[in-house]
């Protein structure tokens, strides 16, 4: 396969045990790559110098905001650009479709793609609540992301489409403690997030219904917002209803994480209402 006319923006802080991963599964992809780094001191910036690749830095403020910084200042070679972490991976199966989609030159401007969680080498096929979809292929020029969270939302009038096949995410690639240490800061902000934007729970209860699976996955997370005992329910729902048990001792593993980052978000939740009086 020839390489794909396709910008990759590659988002980085401290990532020189993961970049080279990285890069050499777009080796045969693209030849345009980009680094936007916010503040590596690790030896990741020079990682990425020696393999041929531009680098820009720019301080984090949000995924939202960091992807927007990208895509206003990045000299992008191709008007569609996907953009990948350092602890994710390219598969071919992922460029053959994109080579596909890419030459229907339809109204899209955007695509949402699933990720493959691996775990010890194993892919949480179950406990990952596979697939989640995130925008990561779109024009450059037809999309905007806003912070949300610990996250980001897109923001386009164009229409947007899914992608069948994933990347791949190492997202323990750091260890368990960073892990949990990456979380307790994620939790922080989906508390903000939940308390600034909770919706009436009827519109969301109405929402969870939606034809759109991305609408109805954010309506069940905003629902969930509301329930007594979320650790103990998000166990059974990653272990019973997703079927996490099958990933064997994985699965067990990624269950009792995400259990107990539901329960620092309960507490953060609560701090913030105390904080703003909101009992």
């Amino acid at each position: 396969m020839q390489k794909l006319p396709l910008s990759v923006v590659i988002l980085t802080c401290n990532e020189v045990d993961n970049l080279t991963a990285c890069l050499d599964s777009l080796a045969t992809v693209t030849d345009d790559v980009h680094v936007v780094d916010s503040g590596s001191t690790d030896g990741t910036v020079a990682l990425a110098q020696q393999r041929g690749v531009a680098v820009q830095c720019h301080s984090f403020e949000g995924f939202g905001s960091q992807r927007n910084w990208a895509i206003d200042h990045l000299d992008h070679q191709y008007p569609w650009v996907f953009h990948l972490d350092a602890d994710e991976q390219f598969t071919p199966e992922l460029a053959a479709e994109i080579e596909s989609v890419l030459q229907r030159n339809d109204s899209t401007v955007g695509y949402y793609v699933a990720n493959r969680l691996m775990l010890g080498g194993r892919w949480l096929r179950y406990a990952g609540n596979y697939p989640t979809y995130q925008l990561r292929l779109f024009r450059w020029d037809a999309v905007r992301f806003e912070n949300h969270g610990h996250g980001q939302r897109e923001v386009t009038e164009g229409p947007l489409g899914y992608l069948r096949q994933p990347y791949v995410h190492y997202g323990f690639s750091k260890g368990m403690e960073a892990w949990f240490r990456k979380h307790a800061g994620y939790a922080r902000d989906e508390a903000r997030q939940a308390v600034a934007q909770q919706r009436p729970l009827v519109h969301e209860i109405v929402q969870c219904v939606a034809r759109d699976r991305v609408v109805r996955r954010r309506a069940w997370k905003a629902v969930s917002y509301r329930l007594p005992m979320r650790s103990a329910l998000r166990w059974l729902h990653t272990m019973v209803l997703k079927r996490g048990l099958l990933d064997g001792r994985a699965g067990w593993t990624y269950a009792r994480m995400l259990a107990i980052y539901e329960a620092m978000i309960a507490v953060e939740i609560e701090a913030v209402r105390q904080t703003q009086g909101r009992f």
